[in-house]
């Protein structure tokens, strides 16, 4: 189904906002007080916001290094994401994890975490005991109510890129997804590279979707620039997992339009062919939704303008309030270990 014009509004307000952040973030990096490595998604922002648009309160989320996006579509607290940057205590990580180290249980969002694949079993773990809670309640609701079923069932999302198909976690995570039938979505950003090797380098020339299809799962691809493609196909994954169908694979193609890790542009590296990056950014996801909003007169230009002086003064307030924040105290170092 296609986004109601008010969802349409909404995708593009969310992608403005990661924008705006990620742009706020690369302004400020040089200045030298975020001492932690920095991956941003600028040009990928359809894909987190389009998914992260059908989950509840109640689904949680699992990400890689370029998490920032995933984390405010889900509903993730920005100044806390940006004191994090900045080792404070006030981040969502007490100032320990950094950029790619995210949690915040609170908006669901469950980890982040440089290792390529590293989240993709414990994604797979939470959704097991998802449906294993939801199996424990059905039991308990058959001797109560005379078989009542319970609510459908909290999904579970993995956003991984096409580098981490290569790993063998992630096939591994596939067959064990597929036997268990868990309410598990696979989201697979195929940005095309895995740091500055192209997939043509790294893989055989198919579709990732279809070696996942392979396993036995129920499989989509689409376009990850379009933000009303991704919501579309994004519903009915959803959906099937959350009624039981079982794991859900979705293949979205984009592109990371600065270097794989930093602020800048390093086209001038020469690892793309020529005006590649140009043309991808021809394929902007806020372009295209911003051109279909007016083009379906659904806004006008006043409108779209005072959204984005709205989000500017929101990431000037946030990012205010992160730098007064306090370092972690060496009492606490202990916190939160499990061993």
């Amino acid at each position: 189904m296609s986004p109601a014009p008010a969802d349409l509004k909404h995708l593009y307000y969310q992608m403005l906002r990661i924008r705006r952040a990620e742009e706020a973030i690369a302004r400020r990096y040089a200045e030298q007080q975020m001492r932690c490595p920095t991956h941003l998604c600028i040009g990928e922002e359809a894909i987190a916001v389009g998914v992260c648009a059908h989950l509840t309160a109640q689904d949680k989320v699992f990400s890689n290094h370029r998490g920032h996006g995933h984390y405010l579509a889900k509903g993730g607290d920005l100044p806390r994401l940006l004191a994090e940057l900045y080792g404070y205590a006030e981040g969502c990580c007490g100032g320990r994890g950094g950029s790619m180290h995210l949690t915040d249980l609170e908006a669901g969002f469950v980890a982040s975490t440089p290792i390529v694949g590293g989240t993709v079993p414990l994604a797979a773990g939470y959704a097991w005991a998802e449906q294993m809670k939801k199996s424990d309640a059905a039991q308990g609701s058959a001797s109560v109510a005379g078989g009542r079923m319970p609510e459908a069932t909290n999904v579970v999302v993995i956003f991984f890129g096409d580098g981490c198909f290569e790993e063998g976690v992630m096939h591994e995570t596939l067959n064990f997804a597929v036997l268990k039938q868990l309410p598990l979505l696979f989201i697979c950003e195929n940005n095309q590279y895995s740091v500055m090797t192209p997939l043509a380098e790294r893989q055989p020339k198919r579709d990732i979707y279809k070696i996942a299809a392979a396993h036995g799962l129920n499989t989509f691809s689409g376009d990850g620039n379009r933000a009303d493609e991704v919501f579309q196909l994004a519903q009915s994954a959803v959906t099937n997992a959350r009624n039981g169908l079982g794991p859900q694979f979705l293949e979205l193609h984009t592109h990371r339009w600065p270097e794989h890790c930093g602020p800048n542009e390093d086209d001038d590296l020469g690892y793309r062919s020529a005006g590649e990056l140009a043309e991808w950014k021809l394929r902007c996801p806020l372009l295209q939704t911003r051109q279909m909003l007016l083009g379906l007169q659904l806004s006008n230009d006043a409108e779209l303008v005072q959204m984005d002086a709205q989000l500017t003064e929101e990431i000037e307030q946030a990012f205010a309030w992160a730098l007064q924040g306090s370092r972690p105290t060496i009492d606490s170092m202990r916190q939160h270990l499990y061993a």
